[in-house]
C-alpha cells in the first residue's frame, strides 16, 4: 500500500474531512513510565506578552523506531519492503499551558500536527513529512499495543487539562511515520508543529513579513551505518526545547 502526504490525504480522504466537524476520542490508556521523554508546557512571561492567547501543550514521545513492511511504488506497482521509521506521541494540556477549561469544546483550539524530521546529510539538511501509511500504521499499532491515531485521524480540538498528579492523562496519541531516510544520516532532528499557537512575525532582509511558528525540536543521533539500520543506535542528542521556525 502506497503512503500519503499529510496534504493529500487531507485533500483527498472523505474522512479526514470530517475529522474537522467530530470530535476525537481523547486516549485515557496507560503507556508504560520511563518510556516517554517528556517536554513541559513552557511559556516565558515575554512571550505571553507579546502573545496573550499563546497557549502550548505538553508533548510525551517515545524513541524513534523503525519497521519494515510491505509498500506498493504507486509508479511502477511493484509491491517490496520499506523501513519506515516511526515515532508515537502524547498530547497534554495542563494548567500551565495557558488555556481554561471554561472554553466551550466548539471554540476550544483545534489540533492539527505536523511533525517534520530534518536530516544532516553531505548535501545539506533534506526534510522529510510525516506522511500516512495505512501498512505501517497497523502494524506499529499491533506492535506498540496502544492506540495511536495518524496525522489526519487525530484533528480535532484540544483536550481539557489534565490536573498535575493525575494517574490518568487525557491526551491525543499520535503517530508519525516517514519513508525513504537516508540511510547513511547520523544526526537528525524532528519539529513538533501545531502543539502550540506561537508565532513570532520579523523584518527580513528586504522588509518583508517573515512569520515563524512555535514548534518543539528534538535532536538525536545514530551512530551506525547503512548496512545494518537499527532503531537501537538512534538516541537522543540533548533536551528537547521550544524554539520559533
Amino acid at each position: 500500500m502506497q503512503a500519503f502526504s499529510r496534504r493529500q490525504f487531507l485533500e483527498t480522504s472523505l474522512v479526514a474531512a470530517g475529522a474537522y466537524l467530530v470530535a476525537p476520542q481523547f486516549a485515557r490508556a496507560d503507556v508504560l513510565p520511563g518510556l516517554e521523554t517528556v517536554a513541559a508546557p513552557l511559556i516565558l512571561g515575554e512571550e505571553k506578552g507579546a502573545q496573550p492567547d499563546l497557549w502550548v501543550m505538553e508533548v510525551r514521545f517515545k524513541p524513534v523506531r523503525m519497521v519494515q513492511v510491505p509498500l506498493t511504488d504507486p509508479k511502477t506497482g511493484k509491491t517490496s519492503k520499506d523501513l519506515v521509521w516511526y515515532l508515537a506521541y502524547r498530547a497534554v494540556i495542563r494548567n500551565t499551558s495557558g488555556i481554561s477549561d471554561s472554553i466551550a469544546k466548539k471554540d476550544r483550539p483545534m489540533f492539527v500536527p505536523e511533525l517534520t524530521l530534518v536530516a544532516e546529510t553531505k548535501k545539506g539538511p533534506v526534510s522529510y513529512t510525516d506522511s500516512v501509511i495505512p501498512a505501517a500504521q497497523k502494524t506499529i499499532l499491533k506492535r506498540e499495543r496502544h492506540e495511536y491515531k495518524n496525522s489526519v485521524e487525530i484533528v480535532g480540538p484540544i483536550p481539557k487539562i489534565t490536573a498535575d498528579g493525575s494517574k490518568t492523562l487525557t491526551s491525543l496519541d499520535g503517530l508519525a511515520t516517514w519513508t525513504g531516510i537516508d540511510p547513511d544520516v547520523v544526526f537528525f532532528k524532528i519539529y513538533f508543529t501545531g502543539f502550540s499557537n506561537g508565532y513570532k512575525i520579523t523584518a527580513g532582509p528586504n522588509g518583508e513579513e517573515i512569520v515563524t511558528r512555535r514548534c518543539l525540536e528534538q535532536a538525536f543521533w545514530r551512530p551506525g551505518d547503512r548496512f545494518d539500520q537499527n532503531e537501537e543506535e538512534i538516541r537522543l542528542k540533548g533536551e528537547p526545547k521550544w524554539v520559533y521556525r
